[in-house]
């Protein structure tokens, strides 16, 4: 494909290449790679979010040309009635929308005449990227009705641009996690999480990592004193831990 481009295609290919390098946050990653993608696909709009499987939701977008009220409609109610999207993502490929939806069908949907249509959007394609079944964020590119629609060259540059945009998100990912890793109260986390605790207990042990004396653990979450100590009774039973100091070195000290 490659071979293809234009001289100007490419040198634009090759600074998103060069961003996908550069950018340490996925946020500031996704809206760069969206500037360029509407240079090199001479497209008119952009935009990105994240799927959120414990929500069931599309969310973090951050989107170019497109009106920010327009958007919230999109984000209160029109994710959760649009007959394309998730289609597209299902596929996790560069693909023009009409592959999963016909132009004329969509242009009589209210997805299109409430929402797309509001801010010009007429054309598309998307690329949807994951690492496993984590959805690490999408590239929603549009053309306006004046433009010709995308066609198969268009896809085959967005599918390039996809996997590179793809493996930097998860190398970003990857560095964040294991960066919460060296975290002691993420590993704290990890480690309660594994003792079977009630909820209030697993209060109890967080406050006490934050305070030693029973009172400051009372007033901190609004319970007397003796039922501090209950729990605390309950905590060493179920932990193994033989007291307060050892349970804390374990938490903060001991990830093994």
């Amino acid at each position: 494909m490659l071979t293809t481009l234009t001289s100007a295609e490419t040198s634009e290919l090759f600074e998103i290449m060069k961003d996908l390098a550069a950018y340490e946050d996925m946020e500031g990653l996704r809206r760069r790679v969206g500037e360029r993608l509407l240079v090199l696909l001479k497209a008119d709009y952009f935009a990105s979010f994240v799927w959120k499987r414990n929500g069931d939701m599309f969310d973090d977008g951050v989107s170019i040309n497109m009106d920010r009220q327009n958007l919230g409609h999109y984000e209160e109610y029109f994710q959760f009635n649009d007959p394309i999207t998730h289609k597209l993502r299902d596929r996790r490929v560069a693909t023009h929308v009409a592959e999963v939806l016909p132009q004329a069908d969509l242009e009589r949907t209210e997805f299109f005449n409430d929402f797309l249509a509001r801010d010009g959007l007429c054309f598309g394609m998307n690329y949807h990227a994951y690492a496993g079944k984590s959805h690490l964020g999408d590239l929603r590119v549009w053309r306006h009705r004046r433009r010709e629609t995308f066609d198969r060259r268009d896809v085959l540059i967005l599918e390039a641009v996809g996997q590179a945009y793809r493996n930097a998100l998860n190398s970003i990912r990857a560095f964040d996690d294991r960066l919460a890793n060296l975290d002691p109260m993420v590993q704290a986390h990890k480690t309660i999480e594994t003792w079977g605790l009630t909820q209030r207990e697993r209060d109890v042990v967080l406050a006490l990592l934050k305070h030693s004396r029973d009172s400051d653990i009372s007033e901190t979450l609004n319970i007397s004193v003796t039922t501090v100590r209950s729990h605390l009774k309950s905590i060493f039973l179920k932990s193994g831990m033989g007291g307060r100091t050892e349970l804390v070195s374990r938490l903060l000290y001991q990830h093994s």
